[in-house]
C-alpha cells in the first residue's frame, strides 16, 4: 500500500508544474458526511451531518493510537408542515446549524492497515428557524473503522518540489448524539452513521 502513497506527490507534482509558479499547501484534515435520525417523538426528518477538521491522525506518518481534531460542523434537517407551514422558500423549512467541533479518539484495535476508533466529541453550534434562534452544545460517542496508510516522501524536478506526511484512509462510523439547547421535537437526540476519509499533509512550490 505504500507504492500508491507515492502517487499523490506525482501527481501533485505533475500538476504544479504545469501550473503558475507559486505554492498548494493542504491540512491534515478529516472529512465526514452521514447521516442522522431523531430518536423519539419528534416532528422533523433525518439530518445530513457535516465535519471537515484537521486532525493528529492524519498527519502523523506513522500508526498512532490517538487522534485529536477540531475543525467546523454543520447539520441540516428538513422541518416537517406540523412544524413550519410550507413555503417557497426553501430555508423556511430546513433548520440549519453550523459552528465548531473538537474530537478525541483512541484505537481499540489498530493494525498495520486498519484499525477502529472509539471517541467522543463535543460541539457548539448555532441557527435560527421560524425566527428563533438556537444556540447548542452538542455531545457524540462515536465507533469508527478505516482502511488506511501512512508514509512520508517528498518528489522534486527542475520545477517544482513536492512533499506529503500523514495518513490517506477511507472508512465509516456509528455514532449516538445529544445537542442541549435544541428543542426534542427538532431532534435533540439522535443515532447515526457515514463515510469518513484522511487526507494528509500536502505541499508543492514550483517556481
Amino acid at each position: 500500500m505504500r507504492a500508491w502513497l507515492s502517487v499523490a506527490v506525482v501527481v501533485l507534482t505533475t500538476s504544479s508544474a504545469a501550473a503558475k509558479p507559486g505554492a498548494i499547501f493542504i491540512p491534515p484534515a478529516e472529512v465526514d458526511l452521514g447521516a442522522s435520525s431523531p430518536v423519539g417523538d419528534v416532528l422533523v426528518g433525518a439530518s445530513t451531518e457535516v465535519r471537515v477538521g484537521v486532525h493528529w491522525a492524519s498527519l502523523y506518518w506513522k500508526p498512532t493510537p490517538l487522534d485529536i481534531g477540531i475543525g467546523y460542523v454543520g447539520s441540516y434537517r428538513d422541518v416537517t408542515p406540523l412544524t413550519a407551514e410550507r413555503s417557497s422558500d426553501e430555508d423556511a423549512n430546513t433548520l440549519a446549524l453550523h459552528g465548531l467541533y473538537f474530537n478525541m479518539a483512541y484505537a481499540i484495535e489498530n493494525h498495520r492497515y486498519w484499525r477502529t476508533w472509539l471517541g467522543g466529541r463535543v460541539e457548539g453550534l448555532s441557527g435560527s428557524h421560524a425566527g428563533r434562534s438556537y444556540s447548542v452544545i452538542g455531545s457524540a460517542v462515536r465507533l469508527a473503522a478505516e482502511l488506511y496508510s501512512t508514509g512520508a516522501k517528498g518528489a522534486a524536478d527542475a520545477r517544482v518540489i513536492g512533499f506529503f506526511a500523514g495518513a490517506f484512509a477511507l472508512g465509516v462510523y456509528v455514532e449516538g448524539t445529544k445537542r442541549f439547547g435544541l428543542p426534542a421535537e427538532l431532534g435533540s437526540v439522535g443515532v447515526g452513521a457515514g463515510v469518513t476519509m484522511r487526507v494528509p499533509f500536502i505541499a508543492a512550490i514550483g517556481d
